[in-house]
């Protein structure tokens, strides 16, 4: 990951609109108006609408979003000055519309976050494993939501670090320690992190809100990383396809071209609701729900406004290839995937969209 969730934490940035309103905390779709509780700026009074100043630079302490999935975002005069409004205001207010920034996890109840050794049991067939190089299973298993310390990974399979062997976990003085060996065991038996949700139904649920779908099976569940799309809607993103997204995303902003994400992650749901919308005649063309790769993070809508001649679309077909990034969808300049295979071999021959893909 590219930078800590969240990543806007101690930076800052600058208002860059000339109508800031700050919003209702109750009502985001409502104006806040200043009180007598308030301390008034120079030639404001009691009523007028709470704007804050063009280029008053500002933090950011939090995000939410309505049900339009509009973010919005606290913001506090950065140099402490009461005179000035804080509050909840639009997040495309700032410099850079807040375009890419990262706001959340999903799930979002942690107990350790994910990064480091902490992980939690998943998988209830989760076999415990003797030492390498043939880690040959034991007959026993760990049990589904068991929490555990990675102490080591193996070097002598394909690839590296297929198993792990892991010990229990605990929390002391809020730092994660081992406490008591457990063996080796697969590693895609566990997931990142420590939370009650990997135990509840939602996480278990084929069509729950972290569901993911490939080839019309459900594969499992994933972590989601909430990210700010263009146009200032709230998106998300697997937490495993984030780190090649920001690789592609930082490449692109050194050459003065603002990537951005148009669309997602799509639960279920979501994409059952697309789908519907094009068989009704009233929507683009959408994929079965559980057949798009929407729905397991491969793949992104990304900012393109058209084909050959547009900017971002040339840059992602000269660079994309040699980060992994391909075009796979006919008629569709914004559709690319994350595919480092494909990709690798489509550079080497300078070629940048699977084969059948027109234009």
């Amino acid at each position: 990951m590219r930078t800590p969730i969240p990543s806007y934490a101690g930076h800052t940035f600058t208002v860059t609109d000339n109508l800031a309103l700050v919003r209702d905390p109750q009502r985001l779709d409502q104006v806040a108006r200043f009180t007598r509780k308030d301390e008034l700026p120079p030639g404001m009074r009691v009523g007028d609408q709470k704007v804050i100043p063009m280029m008053t630079q500002v933090t950011v302490t939090g995000v939410r979003t309505d049900a339009g999935r509009n973010v919005y975002v606290f913001a506090v005069p950065a140099n402490g000055d009461s005179s000035v409004p804080s509050g909840w205001t639009v997040g495309t207010n700032l410099d850079g519309d807040f375009l890419n920034e990262l706001s959340n996890y999903a799930p979002a109840d942690w107990d350790v976050l994910p990064g480091g050794r902490a992980f939690t049991v998943t998988d209830p067939n989760a076999l415990i494993r003797g030492k390498g190089p043939r880690f040959r299973s034991k007959g026993t298993t760990i049990d589904p939501g068991t929490r555990v310390v990675v102490t080591k990974r193996s070097t002598e399979t394909d690839p590296a670090g297929k198993f792990v062997r892991v010990s229990n976990g605990v929390l002391v003085e809020g730092q994660v320690r081992a406490s008591g060996r457990i063996g080796w065991t697969d590693a895609s038996n566990l997931a990142p992190g420590w939370s009650s949700a990997y135990t509840s139904d939602a996480w278990a649920d084929d069509k729950g809100p972290n569901a993911c779908w490939r080839s019309g099976q459900f594969i499992g569940s994933k972590i989601l990383v909430d990210i700010v799309g263009t146009g200032g809607q709230m998106e998300q993103i697997t937490l495993d396809s984030a780190a090649a997204y920001f690789k592609l995303q930082a490449a692109a902003a050194r050459r003065n071209v603002d990537l951005g994400i148009v669309s997602g992650f799509r639960t279920f749901a979501a994409q059952k609701r697309l789908h519907d919308l094009f068989v009704a005649g009233t929507g683009n063309l959408a994929a079965r729900p559980g057949t798009s790769n929407h729905q397991h993070g491969q793949a992104f809508d990304l900012n393109t406004t058209g084909f050959d001649g547009t900017r971002i679309y040339d840059w992602l077909k000269k660079r994309g290839p040699r980060l992994g990034f391909v075009r796979t969808v006919s008629g569709e300049h914004w559709h690319w995937e994350y595919r480092p295979d494909d990709a690798r071999r489509l550079a080497a021959v300078g070629e940048f969209k699977l084969e059948g893909v027109t234009p």
